[in-house]
């Protein structure tokens, strides 16, 4: 009887322990077996682009420029920044340069505030795989891909002629330029001098008076201009701070040191203050550089060159506003740049 159980059990051990070892072996492969995927689902995503927009420093005037950069980067998909100096100083402009090939970006647009004093840091983020285009400004000695904005002598030449049909041909001038260094600056006013000079030799240029980009620095400085030279007939400045200037005659006017029309008063951009000087009769004119347009064409030619497209420099162009026109021209610009289809108001 003993060895009968024995052989039973011995019988069952037979059929069982091949079950279990085929049941453990099936459950570990259905642990260990991939999942099935669809072709879909392994594509690696595009990473998404970041473009950054580097202005001078804090200043109205780059508003615009920064509201198409942000409408184009809508359009393409684009992520946008601004990373803004505040202080129009090449120092502060490095380093915030130097903050964004750290951060690793992929294209930044910058409106330079100096030529040779971005040549290395330009350098370095191109060696560093980004692509960067000037906007505004150029800095026609670094490593940048391009340029985008204004022919600055070119216009400079058509405020001279503007300003000296305004004079008559005659008297005196002083020029205001937001820092010496610029290189847009510099030759905004070398054409309106060369310029001034052929059109209108009996207009004599008295001085540029540095005002550092600042509209109360241009007042204070006008206020001493003034007081320096009584027989002065006019104010240009080529850069956006006429509206300091502005109120600065006006103050003298209104204390009777000056005569009402006695400073013909001509300037760069338009900032609000100087198209309230327009609208009112106490500025004359100011040349108005195509902002929108420089942001949003930064955009497309930034994306261009990630994908190995050669770029060239780009005049936007610019409009002469006065009384006349005043109300029309940022309608009539809009309506010119079919690009501006996502907004930019």
């Amino acid at each position: 009887m003993k060895k009968r159980s024995t052989l039973v059990l011995l019988v069952v051990m037979a059929v069982i322990i091949p079950m279990v070892m085929l049941t453990s072996c099936t459950q570990k492969a259905a642990t260990t077996t991939p999942p099935v995927t669809t072709p879909s689902a392994t594509t690696t995503p595009a990473k998404q682009l970041t473009f950054v927009m580097v202005p001078k420093g804090v200043h109205p005037y780059y508003i615009p420029c920064y509201q198409g950069f942000v409408d184009a980067g809508a359009k393409y998909g684009i992520k946008v920044e601004e990373a803004v100096p505040q202080k129009f100083e090449v120092p502060l402009q490095v380093q915030v340069i130097e903050d964004l090939i750290a951060q690793k970006v992929d294209g930044i647009a910058i409106s330079a505030n100096d030529d040779a004093g971005l040549v290395p840091v330009i350098a370095e983020a191109t060696k560093a795989g980004i692509k960067v285009i000037t906007f505004d400004a150029p800095a026609p000695s670094s490593a940048a891909l391009c340029y985008i904005g204004t022919d600055n002598e070119s216009a400079g030449s058509a405020a001279a002629t503007e300003m000296a049909k305004l004079m008559g041909n005659k008297g005196n001038l002083i020029i205001l330029q937001g820092g010496l260094a610029a290189s847009n600056l510099n030759l905004r006013t070398k054409g309106f001098k060369e310029t001034m000079a052929k059109i209108a030799p009996n207009i004599k240029i008295l001085d540029v008076v540095d005002e550092q980009g600042d509209l109360s620095v241009t007042q204070t400085k006008t206020e001493a201009i003034l007081e320096a030279y009584p027989k002065l007939n006019a104010i240009f400045a080529v850069s956006a701070e006429i509206a300091g200037a502005n109120s600065a005659v006006k103050d003298a006017i209104a204390k009777g040191r000056l005569k009402q029309g006695q400073v013909i008063l001509g300037g760069f951009d338009d900032v609000t203050t100087t198209l309230d000087g327009i609208k009112d009769g106490s500025i004359a004119f100011c040349l108005v550089q195509k902002t929108y347009k420089m942001g949003w064409l930064s955009i497309e030619n930034l994306l261009a060159a990630t994908q190995g497209k050669t770029l060239q420099n780009i005049d936007t162009g610019m409009v002469i506003v006065t009384k006349a026109n005043v109300a029309t021209y940022m309608d009539d610009m809009k309506k010119e740049f079919a690009g501006a289809t996502t907004g930019g108001s």
